[in-house]
């Protein structure tokens, strides 16, 4: 009979996870139950380490860092989530943790589901390796605004982005793929300029600065990568009013947070 990759060790991450759902309000936030998993780690002596610093690299070049919730005897890779239950996300980023550090076996538990809900997740490097790019997905590919300007250039921005995302994976902070975007644009000969921050207008005036890295792109379109749930939380009409005072008649806003590409057009009228 075949027995799973560190059975005994994820038998173990399993046991901790009933018992911790099983004393804990659904409530709770993930850090509380990421206490609780690595107590009961600790009194059971599994040796663990908790948010674990990794550093993030795409094509040879450091593109930042991420705290894994658990690491645990250096193999396993655990995941938390409070949520009503575990989706597709969750999965593909776990997936990417697996991928970012090289470890084989991920467990992903969620607290916030009305009943015990874990996922067991394996990576194969070799076979990661050995896997064929697919092609990028052209300009043509997409949904397009009516009229759209700089179609060819837009074309370039996307299959870099699609291959940010397709090398990365989703599950990092929005700060790893601007970097790794840059990285990409300027292994294309992609003519970008890196802005760390902008400037909030308000009724035709500025009234603050937030850090938020994008670019310029030839100086013809600006680029907002970004890592967020929610993507209407950002108010595109404050993203108009900084692309309108550089001169700029389109942004392009990608949102890395999700399993696929799904560009956002930003039209400065």
């Amino acid at each position: 009979m075949t027995r799973l990759l560190y059975e005994d060790l994820t038998s173990q991450l399993i046991w901790a996870y009933y018992r911790a759902y099983n004393g804990l309000s659904r409530t709770y936030p993930e850090f509380i139950c990421e206490g609780a998993m690595a107590m009961l780690l600790r009194r059971t002596g599994v040796p663990y380490r908790r948010q674990h610093e990794i550093q993030i690299f795409y094509k040879d070049r450091l593109v930042g860092v991420h705290r894994l919730d658990l690491l645990v005897d250096d193999k396993v890779v655990a995941e938390l989530k409070v949520a009503e239950h575990i989706e597709k996300i969750h999965k593909a980023q776990l997936f990417s943790y697996l991928k970012a550090t090289g470890k084989q076996v991920g467990l992903l538990f969620n607290f916030g589901s009305p009943q015990p809900e874990f996922e067991r997740l394996f990576f194969d490097p070799t076979r990661a390796a050995a896997e064929r790019p697919v092609t990028p997905p052209t300009v043509r590919d997409c949904e397009l605004p009516a009229h759209l300007i700089h179609p060819e250039l837009v074309g370039q921005i996307l299959g870099a982005a699609v291959e940010v995302h397709r090398t990365l994976g989703p599950g990092f902070i929005y700060r790893i793929y601007a970097n790794a975007c840059y990285h990409e644009f300027r292994l294309r000969s992609i003519p970008v300029e890196a802005r760390k921050s902008f400037q909030v207008i308000f009724e035709g005036e500025e009234i603050g600065e937030l850090k938020f890295a994008h670019f310029i792109v030839e100086e013809q379109i600006m680029f907002f990568p970004v890592a967020i749930q929610h993507i209407e939380d950002i108010n595109v009409n404050n993203l108009k009013d900084w692309i309108r005072a550089h001169d700029i008649k389109l942004g392009l806003m990608i949102n890395f947070y999700e399993t696929a590409i799904k560009p956002i057009f930003i039209v400065a009228q």
